[in-house]
């Protein structure tokens, strides 16, 4: 293969990983959005947003894995980078989306410290 298409692979891969890696992060501000608080067992509904953030966090890490057999083919050196980074960024996902969420719905007035989500909230 030429440096070309290993350029061209490269740069498909990571924008491969960058899209699975915003699909994680859309799929635990959803979950909060629609389910917040953290829970032990998942609500109803709920379970199917779980699944899909790992179904997402596997396929993030198979990618980067790709993207470091390619770069390895190039620098040795350059092994893991991406396993590295898709465990670590995978792994706090739920977390950063949830406080990411939090922010906006604060920023945008969706809620107060300690409220509810309007709509959402079953008391009256």
């Amino acid at each position: 293969m030429s440096n070309e298409q290993y350029a061209y692979t490269l740069t498909l891969l990571q924008k491969v990983w960058v899209l699975i890696l915003i699909a994680i992060y859309f799929a635990g501000f959803m979950n909060e959005y629609h389910f917040p608080g953290v829970r032990e067992e998942a609500l109803k509904g709920e379970d199917i947003l779980w699944n899909a953030q790992r179904v997402l966090f596997f396929g993030l890490m198979g990618v980067g894995f790709l993207i470091d057999i390619v770069r390895m083919r190039e620098d040795r050196k350059k092994a893991f980078i991406f396993l590295l980074l898709s465990l670590i960024m995978g792994g706090f996902s739920g977390l950063v989306s949830a406080i990411q969420f939090k922010l906006i719905a604060f920023l945008f007035g969706w809620l107060q410290m300690g409220d509810g989500i309007p709509g959402l909230d079953s008391g009256g």
